[in-house]
């Protein structure tokens, strides 16, 4: 049972002494020290309600996310280094001040700050009822009373009441998203951790919410968002489902099944090269991936599971949230083996290729414009080497309420296909919709294709067919237009557009860039434009970072580049 191998000293000793969890527990002191430095700040009303005002959600985030890293960090040094009274003492005034918020909410998720029930239950909220009820539970001998009572209090008013009663509507139970899996799984643990008698009565609910997440999975267990909304929503299915598990003493297995298993070998296809990742949608351009759950699972599925090879040293993230990061550190286990380099794999449902070798890697999409978290993205791709995206796809831009409106999402660099390896069509981007997609799609086990001129449904064009071929030596694409009858295309009608991460140097039909050779046909030599923008974090200010535009105007209906990394 996993609560016993937490309350188990023999286990901490090993996480204290072992050379293995050294530099875990490192950072975990270093993430100690930064989210506790300004002792325990309040949240301003007028902080808390800027994002109602401006949309802008930095301000209550970043003091909100502080106090959960602080909470997470206390707690495990607590579990760590029992006999240290200052990481006790600073956990417990973190419970007390956590309890006294005035929601768990974050500002962002409150639809109307004037008619508000505080005890509305989003994101933030469960997991602040499965935080406290996971560390209650751990350390319930070491707790002081009026510490227990007060956690109790707050996560049966917050938390258990408002979702026992059944005339409280909660949308995310329906949504096919990584909602359900941590709400859903987030409200399951405060039930079974402090009132288990009544987790019977709301397990319809949590059931209806786990079936669908996993509706938002197709077969091959592709998440179109990337590797860091599989580590948050699948990362809380797998917490879930080992609390079910043993909650139910074995009766109630969601690892037996094939969709599942199919999902947990998501991580394991998704680096490219490095920490270099497939970043399509609101996607993340490098990262790390949550690997005591991803050892977790490789043994779940030794057959199909080998963890990614860029683990998290620090297993809480900037959220603080608890579940996973405790998990990281309780299934870590450094004999695991990690990935092959070499991997080509075809998802039909999401029209993904990728394939890698040791000198480079590469992913190409189909698919539609009306994805989870989508971009305007049909057709593109991404080239890594050397730990690098060069022909990139920049991911996720800066998260406000008018990024999440569709009357303004893409009119934002990084959700429009301006920012994607895609052509521009007489002056017209691709549109938003299901129905603007990459049809016919096909892969022959050698090169992925497909018409996508419906992603930009513009009379002109009647067709736009892409092939990709990669191989050991590199990728070839080709791009066939066919315009509709009495169109005579002028210069610059039909432009190739690719986005790079560094400034290519122009050679005569071709360049190079970021340790790859590049070579094309049917246009004239393109153009190269800077372009500075923000990218997403999870909390604090939007860095900058620059993109090159490159811009061929083709002249001729057949357009090809061919992609190919530098020899040594």
């Amino acid at each position: 049972m996993f609560i016993q191998q937490m309350k188990d000293p023999a286990f901490w000793e090993k996480v204290r002494n072992s050379e293995v969890y050294a530099e875990t527990v490192q950072t975990i002191l270093d993430m100690y020290q930064e989210s506790t430095a300004k002792g325990i700040e309040e949240l301003p009303f007028t902080v808390a309600a800027d994002f109602a005002i401006s949309g802008d959600r930095k301000k209550g985030e970043e003091i909100y996310f502080r106090r959960r890293r602080a909470l997470a960090s206390s707690a495990l040094l607590s579990m760590i280094y029992p006999d240290e009274k200052e990481y006790f003492n600073t956990l417990q005034d973190y419970i007390f001040a956590v309890c006294n918020e005035y929601t768990w909410e974050v500002p962002a998720h409150i639809p109307n700050m004037i008619d508000y029930n505080p005890d509305d239950i989003d994101l933030f909220a469960s997991e602040t009822g499965y935080c406290l009820s996971e560390i209650y539970t751990i350390l319930e001998d070491r707790l002081d009373p009026l510490i227990k009572t007060r956690i109790k209090m707050e996560v049966e008013r917050r938390i258990i009441l408002p979702f026992s009663n059944y005339d409280r509507k909660f949308a995310w139970i329906g949504y096919h998203s990584n909602w359900a899996a941590v709400c859903g799984g987030s409200v399951a643990a405060a039930f079974m951790y402090l009132f288990p008698e009544r987790y019977p009565l709301v397990k319809p609910r949590i059931d209806e919410a786990i079936n669908n997440f996993l509706l938002s999975y197709r077969e091959s267990g592709y998440c179109y968002e990337g590797i860091s909304y599989w580590e948050y929503g699948f990362g809380f299915f797998v917490c879930y489902a080992q609390m079910l598990y043993d909650f139910t003493n074995g009766k109630e297995n969601l690892f037996d099944s094939e969709k599942v298993k199919a999902i947990s070998s998501f991580p394991q296809k998704v680096f490219l090269s490095g920490n270099a990742l497939v970043s399509f949608s609101d996607g993340n351009m490098n990262g790390k991936v949550a690997r005591g759950i991803c050892h977790y699972l490789a043994k779940k599925y030794p057959d199909a599971v080998f963890p990614a090879p860029q683990g998290v040293s620090c297993p809480i993230d900037l959220c603080g949230r608890w579940g996973i990061a405790l998990r990281n550190l309780a299934w870590f286990d450094p004999t695991t083996e990690v990935v092959q380099e070499t991997l080509t794999d075809y998802s039909l449902d999401a029209q993904w290729l990728i394939f890698r070798t040791p000198e480079y890697g590469f992913c190409a999409k189909g698919g539609c414009n009306w994805e989870a978290h989508n971009h305007n993205d049909v057709g593109s791709f991404v080239i890594a080497t050397k730990g690098k995206q060069v022909f990139a796809d920049i991911g996720a831009g800066e998260y406000t309420r008018q990024y999440f409106q569709d009357q303004y999402r893409y009119e934002y660099f990084n959700p429009s296909s301006r920012s994607h390896n895609v052509p521009i069509l007489f002056g017209n981007y691709q549109k938003v919709g299901r129905t603007h997609r990459a049809d016919g799609t096909v892969y022959d086990g050698k090169t992925l294709s497909y018409d996508f001129a419906s992603a930009y449904e513009i009379p002109e064009v009647t067709s736009l067919k892409r092939a990709f071929t990669p191989t050991v030596e590199g990728v070839t694409l080709v791009d066939e237009i066919t315009y509709a009858e009495g169109i005579t295309p002028k210069a610059g009608d039909y432009v190739e557009r690719f986005v790079l991460t560094q400034k290519p140097t122009l050679t005569e039909g071709g360049f190079t860039v970021g340790g790859l050779t590049a070579s094309y046909t049917g246009a004239s030599a393109p153009t190269v434009t800077e372009h500075t923008y923000p990218i997403r974090t999870e909390i604090g200010e939007m860095p900058l970072e620059t993109v090159y535009l490159v811009d061929f105007a083709v002249t001729e209906t057949k357009f090809t580049l061919s992609v190919s990394p530098q020899k040594k």
